[in-house]
This record gives structure tokens, C-alpha cells and sequence, in this order.
């Protein structure tokens, strides 16, 4: 019935929150004597609708949800803002419909075990917690999961009260008809009728549902059912009650087998359910829950209403033994104040060094600051969540504070819910400066212990910059308190802000590692465990989100949300970098994130992104050029400078502050060559969708061009002199050039040309023919065949024919390049000298087979007389032609001649490139070669040794020519019976075998490449 009495907000000392509007509201509401107008409040900060009215002369305010949005994270926001409106709340319930558990064996007496229309109060008695969160755990060895999250205990006078109704109802003395007949006085009367015993219907754990939801299992297997007492007629119709442990957690079971692990891990749980997690967050309460289902594949609706309703009546007769006095002579909830609007993350796992030292920083005195940094959605607010509600549960004493710096707006409007909380005087007024206010209570050490938590303390004019309605000096940085008593959190996304906000006292948040990260897996899928396949692919899934919390959560909301296994999505993922970056952008609920900001793991970094471009555009501009790489061992070169070395490295720093990128400590490269240049890494995930920003922003054409140009302006013609500069960028060149949007540019063919020389050089010949194939056609085209650039294409695509052994090819280009050339550059020309050279050298090799020594010698003859006259006798083309002169005269046996030969080459190499030059290690090698072949053996070996380590060092142990190399040497080993053990020969002469099948062709001096006469370096303008 309504009253006309009007009551404050003050005066309400019990909350009934009813979490389901549709199904619990109205059963809720026919308990109350009276309805009472709602007292006035402040809408503007609770957006909630309640029904305030008196049960037995307690003041009660009733609580719903809004259809459709249940749930631990929907409950703590509807209970947090309702416990600021109503600050003087003593008692708490939580008052619905659960999955009720039966017991594991089955009770002789069929009142002991759990029956549809049943009621669970979740107070077990036991001195055990009477709430557990079933999806929280601590996985063990032996595959089982350790509970490791309770909800705190309900207040002591509702227990008390509790088993006084006990032994009201063990005495008869108890009025639940009459509650129940309030129910049956009103107009939908019907709804609360019992459905029938014969609906009551228990199957076997593993049995799963026939037929299509609410079917009533008419076409289930009655022989599945469980067999069990069947109440009498007399106590169909009677309100049974259960005292016991509640399982809350995320989901909702439907599953029995399911069901029956979570009751055996939560110590034999009787109901399972999904928002007394959510309420618990902002005070303790007592959960009552009516049994509408047994959390298998068999519910239905049937029950829900006559449970809601046994519910609604339990709880009245439990308000009716607790003594109005009594209520309102109670203190206030005994924690300290606490305002943290998010639940306590379910799936947090790990991290226990950085608890360590939030937990020390908390308790240490002095009002320090510490900030937590990482990049976003590494788990930064989680942490500091879990660090709140570990403060809690250690130090009830100490006030806990959360601030949001989203905006300046959200900052200011916490100050004001803290302030309303203190109940600080004057706090309401609406000229109130209430940040000074807040700032003044918490900077008094009579106000006692307290944290706060700044959260997303990622913009800098959020915290730094001048307030609208102050003045230039007035800040949000200068409103955090500061008392001996207190300390304060950030969170951030930078190492910079982490610096500026509490200087070296700060934590890094990396990604988790794969124990960690596997356990969170575990958890979040728990009700869905099949989705993992037995564990099959874990690990490379993890590798394909990176270990990220939030990424790892948004993968699985997709699962779950599309009954998708683990290798589906891994298959989705893959299929394009189109569909990867979808899944990282779709969104998904997420209680531990707010409602106002878009919770995918790609949005979080546009955000970043955007803060970038606005703050630090050389680091935007390195952002997008690192993505158009393959993001691995970016040298620092590769990026252009900027207008000063101070600017450079800033935005360098930037991105590293971030956690965009990551500097690494290069060794070695994977081409065997020392790398001594700073490089960098950029995150996969942040790649990929920098990647789809500049796709969405019309960019990724400009930037794919921009990185093309760039790296034809520093890769290098692939000479071994600069080798160590060119290994650093290969890679990258590679990737750039099969990019589809740079397929028809010019700078492709540039490029290509480079990438091409540089796999000769690294003895990759396959590699090389099938780049310099693709820039002769093209140059074929384009240019002409007669065009230097088009025969300089030419000659060096037969270079490479000739190292893979394919003279017949070969011969026919040199020959072709060499008719061409003395038509258009002149027969002393020194790239006609190079074409007369090679195509000798391919008639020395052909000789084995055709006879062509003669030939070969007398073009070799003919182009060393030239080359020693137009370049000079010191020349390196030169000497090339010496070497060359003097491999036809070994072919031919005479290798006395070809030792003087190669002797003269070698001093001159030595000389003119240096000892360690992989072509004075050809000469090494050559002279070996001819000294074996004249049977001085104790001579070659130590040659054979030389050339063998030198070319190891520098070129790489699987290079042809140093593999070469190692097969003549063990092969002269072997002729000259040398002094090693037998053993130690056959060791050898094994490890050679295992990767030469056949005698490859031995070293030879490098042929230089021809280069185009028309590219010419230019500056990339950006």
C-alpha cells in the first residue's frame, strides 16, 4: 500500500536489492507494509530509480537493474551510486533467483536436499565463507583449481536474526504463509503458483537436454533422471529453506556436470548465481536465492517466479525478527569509506612482485606517490584494483579512493561522490569549491588512513593543465591531497607521465608470462572449457595475442560470445590482416573497464595514437614508418633524423614511453654479421593496428611509399664493405617490396635491384635471381634492351645464373650483354671489360664438358691486358681479372702458372682490400688449391685453414663459399693422410657429408655487380 510519508535519504537503514526488474521487483514490492515517495536526490551522479518504503517499521529502499543488463559488473554499479545516495545503510540484501546444486549423495530425507522453489540463504554456519567466487582460482598441479576469492561475511545481526528464525520455524513458530498470502491478495496472483511436484525434474549431470529451450523436457529420457525421495503432499506446498555456501561468478551455468565441479570446488556450495560479487564490492550482504533451475541444460522459466516469490518471503520473515532499534543504533558499515567503482577483477592472476611493492608503498608512511606504467590493456587498472581490495581486506581501517582522469570532468566529479561520501560540510553547495574541500579532509591526519588511486593518468592536460573555471597556475595536480597518512597511485600509459607524476618511484607493467597468462585463460573460459580442445594450441594462441590481459579477454569474450574454439579463432585470425585487426576492434563487455570508454585493445591504442600525433609528430611519423616494416630490428638509421638530435631521440622516447617499441641489444644478425647500430621492436599487436589506422585514415598509401623511398635513399648496392649496414635493413627491404600498394612504383625496381645484390652477396642465389629476374624484365619494358641500366640488369641476373651452375643461361646473357655494350659504351669500356671477363669466366667453367679453356684463356688474356691499362694493374676489377686468369689455368692443369698467378693476386689483395676480404680469402683459397694440386700438402692445409675460418667470420658458416671450402679442405685432409686421429677424419669428413652431397664449385672472387647509371641517392622528402 502507499504512504504519504516522506523520508530523507538519511533515514533509510535497509537495502533490498533485487537484481532481475521483470521477475523479482514485483514480489519485492508486495513485501512492504507501505510504499513511501522517494526522498529527494542528486540524479546527476545516481541515475538508479528506487522504491523506498518500511517492512516491520525498518525503513527500506528497494534496488533493480534495468532488463537485461544482470551481472556482477551491473550490480556493483547500481549498488555503488545507492550507498552514496543512502549513506546510512546498515543492512544489505540481495534477494532473487539462483541455480540451485543438489547435494552431492542423495539425503534419505527429501527436505535436506535441494529442490526447485527451495530458498539458499547463503550463511552455511560452518565458519567458513559463506559466499565464493567459483571462477577465481589458483590452478594446481594436479589440474584441480584452488578458490581463492570470498565475498565477505554478511553483518553479524542479520546472521543473528538468522538463527533465530531457525529455531522460530524448527518450533512451528515461523509465518511464511502469511508472506506468502500477500502474494496471493494481488491481481497476478497466478504467477506465484506452484508449478507441480511432477515438474521438478532432476537428470543426471552428464545428460543433456532434448528438445528446444522451455520444452519442458517432454522428450527427455526419463530414465536419465535421478533417483531420490519425492517430497510428501503435505511439503509440496511449504517454503523449505537451506542454509549453505553461494558460487558466484560471471556466467551463467547451464551445465550439470559443470555445476557439480563448481559445488565440489566451493566446499559444497547449494546455489550458484551471478551479482553477489557485484553488491559485495561496495558493502557485505546477506544472498538469498529461490531455486528456479539446477544449472544444467534443462532450465527452463516454470520456476522462476514461484522461487522469486519463496524468496521475497523468506527475507520479510527474516527482517521482522530484526528489531527496528536495533537497526538504526547500528554504526555504520565498520569498513572505512570506500569508493571504487569497479568490481574486483574475477581473472587476475599473477603479478605478485608488483603487489609486493604496491602493498609496501600503500602502508609505508609519508603520502608517497607510485605510478604504474605499461602499455594499454597490459593489466595496469587491474592491478591497482587488486591492490585496492587487498588493502582492503588487510587494512579495513584505511579509506580507499578512486579517481578516474579520463577528463578533467570525470576527476572533478569523483572529488564531488568523495565528498558527498565524507558527508565533508558544504560539500552541496553548488559555488562550493569542492576539489579544495576534498583536498583539505584528506591533507588532515585526524582524517586517518587512506589511498587513492588516480586512474588513466595518460593526458598530461588532463592533470597539468589550467582548470576552465581557474585561473593559468590553477591545476588537478595541485588538488591531490597529502598526508602523512595517505598515498597515491597512478596509472598510466607512458614512462614519461610515470616520471612527471611520482619521478623514480614507479613500475613497469609488462605483458604476463605464459604461466600466468594460461591461468587466466583457464579462468576466463572456465564454464566453456571445451573451447580450448584439451589445452591443444594454448601456447600459440597466447603467442598470437601476445601475452596481453586485455587482448587475451577480448579473444575470449569472442569465443565465448560465438561458441568459437581456440584454433577457429587462431584460423580467423590468420586468414588477413583485415580480419585480425577486426577481432582486436570488436568490442565486448568488460567489468573492470567503464562504461564511457570503448573497451577493444585497438581503440585503446588509437587513443594513444591520436595523443601522439597532437604531442610529438616526428613520433607519429616514426609510428607509421615502423609499421609499414616488419616491425623486428628496426635500425635506428632507417628513420630520418630530425631537425635536431634532441629531437630525435624525444620522439624516440615517446614511443618507447609508450611501449610502442622497445629498444634490443643486437649481437648478431640472423645473416651471421655483428650489428652494432641501436635498433628497435615494435609491439605485433600495436603494429597491426597502426597498420588499419592509416588504412582507415586514408594514410597507408602515403606511408607504404614514404618507407619504399626511404629505404632505397640507405640501402646500399649490397657490397661486402657495407654489409653491415645493409644486413640491418634487408629484411625490411623485402617486406616493403611486396607490399600490393607499391607493386607499380617506380622506387620498387630500385629497391628490388638492391635486395637482390645483397642475397648474391649472402650467397642466397635463389633469392637473387628471382628479384633481379623481376627488375630486368621490367627494365625490359620500361627502357629498352639497349639502355645501361637495362644491360647493367642483365649482367648481374648472370652473375647469379653462373653461381647456381647454369652456364648454358649464363653464357647466352653474357654474350648478349657483351654485344651490346661494345655497340653502345665502346670496346674498353670498363663495364664491356666486365662483360668480356664474365663471359670468360662462364667458358672456364663450361670447359670441364666443351673444351672451351682456350677460348676462355684468351678472352681472360685480352680483358686483364685492357683492364690493366685503362684502370691500373691495382685496380680490384683488375685483380679480378687476374684471379679469373689464373682459375682457367688450373682447369687446364697448368697450376704452377696458376700458383705464380694467384700468389701475385693475393699480395695484391691483401694490399688493395685487406686480409680478411672475401676476395683475397678466394686467392687464399686458390693458392691452397694449386698447391694441392701439386701435391705439397703440408703447404695447402694451413691455407685451406685461413681461407676456411676467414670466410666463417665473415660471411656466415652456411654460405656456399665457406661450406665450399670446408668440403676441399677436409677433402685435402684426407689426401694428405694428415696427422689427426681417424677418428677425428671420419668426425670431419661426417659433418661435412651432412650438408654436401656433391664437390660444390669452389670460392671465387666476387664479380662486381653493374649498377644503373641512372639512380642517383636523393633525399626522401617527407
Amino acid at each position: 500500500m502507499a504512504g504519504n510519508k516522506q523520508l530523507t535519504c538519511a533515514d533509510y537503514y535497509v537495502a533490498w536489492i533485487c537484481p532481475v526488474a521483470d521477475l523479482e521487483l514485483l514480489p519485492a514490492r508486495l513485501m512492504l507494509d507501505e510504499e513511501h515517495p522517494n526522498p529527494p536526490y542528486d540524479t546527476h551522479f545516481d541515475e538508479n530509480t528506487y522504491i523506498c518504503g518500511s517492512i516491520n517499521s525498518h525503513a527500506v529502499v528497494v534496488a533493480t537493474l534495468p532488463q537485461g543488463q544482470t551481472g556482477n559488473v551491473n550490480a556493483g554499479r547500481l549498488t555503488g551510486s545507492m550507498f552514496k545516495t543512502f549513506p546510512n545503510i546498515r543492512m544489505a540484501v540481495l534477494v532473487g533467483t539462483g541455480g540451485g546444486i543438489p547435494r552431492p549423495e542423495v539425503p534419505e530425507d527429501s527436505l535436506q536436499d535441494v529442490h526447485l522453489g527451495d530458498v539458499v540463504v547463503g550463511w552455511p554456519g560452518d565458519g567458513k565463507p559463506a559466499c565464493v567466487y567459483h571462477d577465481r582460482g589458483r590452478a594446481k598441479v594436479d589440474g584441480q583449481l584452488e578458490m581463492v576469492g570470498t565475498m565477505q561475511d554478511p553483518d553479524w545481526r542479520l546472521t543473528s536474526a538468522l538463527g533465530i528464525l531457525v529455531s522460530d520455524h524448527d518450533m512451528g513458530k515461523t509465518t511464511f504463509d502469511d508472506q506468502r498470502a500477500r502474494l496471493q491478495r494481488h491481481k497476478k496472483k497466478h504467477k506465484f503458483a506452484y508449478p507441480g511436484a511432477e515438474h521438478d525434474k532432476l537428470f543426471k549431470a552428464a545428460y543433456r537436454h532434448a528438445g528446444d529451450y522451455g520444452s519442458k523436457c517432454v522428450t527427455c529420457d526419463q530414465n536419465e533422471l535421478v533417483q531420490r525421495p519425492q517430497r510428501a503432499k503435505e511439503d509440496q506446498h511449504t517454503l523449505v529453506f537451506h542454509q549453505g555456501r553461494i558460487a558466484t561468478g560471471n556466467a551463467v551455468i547451464q551445465d550439470g556436470e559443470l555445476r557439480d565441479k563448481i559445488s565440489a570446488r566451493c566446499d559444497g556450495a547449494l546455489c550458484v548465481e551471478i551479482e553477489a560479487a557485484g553488491v559485495d564490492a561496495n558493502r557485505r550482504c546477506l544472498v538469498i536465492r529461490g531455486i528456479s533451475d539446477y544449472a544444467d541444460s534443462h532450465k527452463s522459466d516454470m520456476w522462476r517466479s514461484y522461487a522469486a516469490s519463496n524468496a521475497a518471503a523468506f527475507t520479510r520473515e527474516l527482517l521482522c525478527r530484526v528489531q527496528p532499534g536495533t537497526v538504526k543504533e547500528m554504526e555504520g558499515a565498520s569498513e572505512a569509506p570506500w569508493l571504487v567503482p569497479l568490481p574486483r577483477p574475477p581473472s587476475f592472476v599473477g603479478r605478485k612482485a608488483q603487489l609486493v611493492q604496491l602493498s609496501a608503498h600503500i602502508s609505508a608512511e609519508g603520502c608517497g606517490r607510485l605510478a604504474i606504467y605499461g602499455l594499454g590493456g597490459c593489466g595496469k587498472t587491474a592491478l591497482a584494483l587488486e591492490a585496492a581490495y587487498g588493502t582492503r581486506e588487510r587494512q579495513p581501517a584505511r579509506a580507499i579512493f578512486w579517481v578516474p582522469t579520463v577528463s578533467q570532468e570525470s576527476f572533478e566529479q569523483a572529488y564531488r561522490e568523495i565528498g558527498r561520501l565524507l558527508r565533508i560540510p558544504g560539500v552541496a553547495d553548488a559555488k562550493a569549491n569542492v576539489k579544495q574541500l576534498v583536498k583539505a579532509r584528506l591533507s588532515d591526519e585526524g582524517f586517518g588512513q587512506w589511498l587513492m588511486v588516480v586512474d588513466n593518468a595518460d593526458d598530461d592536460s588532463v592533470l597539468f593543465g589550467p582548470l576552465q573555471e581557474g585561473g593559468v597556475t590553477d591545476r588537478l595536480i595541485d588538488h591531490l591531497p597529502h598526508s602523512r597518512k595517505g598515498s597515491i597511485v597512478f596509472t598510466t600509459r607512458t614512462c614519461k607521465a610515470a616520471v612527471k607524476l611520482a619521478r623514480s618511484n614507479h613500475i613497469q607493467l609488462n605483458e604476463l608470462d605464459d604461466a600466468e597468462a594460461k591461468k587466466m585463460l583457464e579462468q576466463l573460459v572456465l564454464p566453456n572449457k571445451d573451447l580450448l580442445e584439451d589445452g591443444k594450441g594454448v601456447h600459440e594462441f597466447l603467442e598470437l595475442v601476445t601475452y596481453l590481459p586485455l587482448a587475451i579477454v577480448q579473444a575470449v569474450a569472442f569465443m565465448v560470445g560465438n561458441n568459437t574454439r581456440v584454433s577457429e579463432y587462431m584460423a580467423i585470425y590468420r586468414g588477413s590482416e583485415r580480419d585480425a585487426t577486426d577481432l582486436l576492434r570488436r568490442d565486448f563487455e568488460d567489468q573492470g573497464r567503464y562504461r564511457q570508454i570503448q573497451n577493444p585493445v585497438a581503440i585503446t591504442w588509437y587513443i594513444s595514437f591520436s595523443k601522439i600525433q597532437e604531442q610529438d609528430t616526428l613520433a607519429a611519423e616514426y609510428l607509421s614508418l615502423m609499421a609499414c616494416t616488419t616491425g623486428e630490428a628496426v635500425p635506428a638509421s632507417l628513420l630520418w633524423p630530425g631537425s635536431t638530435k634532441l629531437a630525435t631521440t624525444e620522439a624516440l622516447g615517446t614511443l618507447n614511453a609508450y611501449a610502442f617499441i622497445t629498444e634490443r641489444q643486437r649481437q648478431q644478425s640472423r645473416t651471421g654479421v655483428r650489428q652494432h647500430e641501436r635498433a628497435f621492436d615494435m609491439h605485433r599487436l600495436v603494429r597491426l593496428a597502426t597498420r588499419n589506422w592509416l588504412r582507415e585514415h586514408n594514410q597507408w598509401q602515403e606511408w607504404a611509399s614514404k618507407a619504399l623511398a626511404r629505404l632505397v635513399e640507405v640501402v646500399p648496392f649490397g657490397d661486402y664493405d657495407t654489409r653491415e649496414t645493409w644486413t640491418a635493413y634487408l629484411p625490411h627491404a623485402m617486406h616493403v617490396v611486396g607490399l600490393r600498394e607499391v607493386h607499380e612504383a617506380e622506387d620498387r625496381i630500385w629497391l628490388l635491384e638492391r635486395v637482390g645484390l645483397c642475397e648474391q652477396t649472402l650467397g642466397r642465389y635463389r633469392a637473387a635471381e628471382q628479384a633481379l629476374g623481376q627488375v630486368l624484365e621490367r627494365r625490359e619494358k620500361v627502357l629498352g634492351k639497349g639502355h645501361p641500366d637495362t644491360l647493367a640488369s642483365m649482367n648481374n641476373l648472370a652473375l647469379v645464373l653462373v653461381n647456381q651452375g647454369k652456364y648454358a643461361e649464363a653464357k647466352a646473357m653474357h654474350q648478349e650483354t657483351l654485344a651490346l655494350r661494345k655497340k653502345v659504351l665502346g670496346k674498353e669500356h670498363p663495364d664491356t671489360l666486365l662483360s668480356i671477363n664474365n663471359l670468360a669466366r662462364v667458358l672456364s667453367y663450361q670447359g670441364n664438358y666443351q673444351g672451351k679453356y682456350a677460348e676462355a684463356e684468351a678472352m681472360h688474356r685480352e680483358t686483364l691486358a685492357l683492364r690493366e691499362k685503362v684502370l691500373g694493374k691495382e685496380h680490384p676489377d683488375t685483380l679480378i681479372g687476374l684471379n679469373n686468369m689464373a682459375i682457367t689455368l688450373s682447369l687446364q692443369g697448368k697450376y704452377a702458372e696458376a700458383e705464380a698467378m694467384y700468389q701475385e693476386t693475393l699480395a695484391l689483395g691483401e694490399k688493395v682490400l685487406g686480409k680478411e676480404h672475401p676476395d683475397t680469402l678466394a686467392s687464399v683459397y686458390f693458392v691452397a688449391y694449386s698447391l694441392r694440386h701439386q701435391h705439397q700438402y703440408e703447404e695447402a692445409l694451413p691455407l685451406y685453414q685461413r681461407a676456411f675460418t676467414g670466410f666463417q667470420d665473415a660471411l656466415g658458416p652456411n654460405h656456399p663459399k665457406t661450406r665450399a671450402c670446408l668440403y676441399h679442405y677436409a677433402s685435402a685432409q684426407r689426401s694428405a693422410d694428415a696427422s689427426r686421429s681417424a677418428n677425428e677424419r671420419h668426425e670431419l669428413i661426417d659433418a661435412v657429408s651432412e650438408g654436401v652431397h656433391s664437390a660444390p664449385q669452389g670460392p671465387t672472387t666476387t664479380e662486381p655487380a653493374s649498377r644503373p647509371k641512372g639512380q642517383k641517392r636523393r633525399r626522401l622528402k617527407k
